[in-house]
């Protein structure tokens, strides 16, 4: 899932903006949603402080209308969020400086009167070959290309009766017909194979009750019953380790 957010307050740019990225990404498969906001809305702060599954490009007006700009909502991004995308939409009198512009990562700039179709869409495709070079689970389900961070999974089971996997994420599960091994072949050192049939994210475990067998994630999810005997000492091992 890419999840493009939007905020400004020129309704003109927000619509336009709105258009040029939804015309562009229909040619792709790539599964998308556009979120247009015209000022930091609570529901955009409850956006950028939980982030949502999948990758994430903010495109800010510096200039809001009311008290936040779109520097605050930059500053508010990085606080737990390094793996986003910050475009800044601006006029010629409104650049940051450079010290301010790398501490909050920013891509780059578009400027409303120079080009503004074409710079949106060149970023747009900048942001998506960033987005190829990172740590992922690439699938297909229903012709969509999707794209799962491995920060968003927290394991994938492997259903022998239905010959597919479940991926678990923060906020979604995910059915795909693929044997385990499709995605175990794609996984980091992050991940830990705590039986024959699922494999876990570290990185995402809360506690593990080895006497219960019962692994409890960051986000409150359990597993129960899936740490097989024989790899309940390697996974307390690899647990201690990571």
């Amino acid at each position: 899932m890419l999840n493009i957010i939007i905020c400004e307050n020129n309704n003109y740019y927000k619509l336009r903006t709105y258009e040029i990225i939804e015309k562009y990404m229909r040619k792709t498969n790539i599964k998308y949603h556009i979120l247009p906001f015209e000022s930091y809305t609570p529901k955009l702060k409850k956006i950028v402080s939980e982030p949502l599954d999948g990758h994430n490009i903010y495109i800010l007006d510096i200039n809001l209308a009311n008290e936040d700009s779109g520097i605050d909502i930059a500053n508010d991004i990085r606080k737990n969020d390094y793996d986003s995308i910050i475009i800044l939409e601006t006029g010629y009198s409104e650049l940051i400086s450079e010290a301010q512009r790398l501490r909050l990562s920013i891509l780059d700039y578009v400027h409303k009167k120079v080009n503004y179709d074409k710079n949106i869409i060149e970023l747009l495709e900048l942001s998506l070959k960033i987005y190829k070079l990172k740590g992922s689970v690439k699938f297909q389900l229903d012709k969509i290309d999707y794209n799962i961070k491995y920060d968003d999974i927290l394991s994938i089971e492997a259903d022998s009766n239905e010959r597919k996997c479940v991926i678990t994420t923060k906020n979604k599960t995910y059915d795909v017909k693929k044997p385990l091994y499709f995605f175990e072949e794609q996984l980091n050192s992050h991940f830990y194979k705590v039986s024959r049939g699922c494999i876990i994210n570290v990185d995402k475990i809360l506690t593990c009750d080895y006497k219960n067998n019962v692994i409890t994630f960051s986000n409150g999810k359990k597993l129960i019953g899936m740490i097989a005997n024989k790899n309940m000492k390697g996974l307390k091992e690899y647990v201690r380790s990571n």
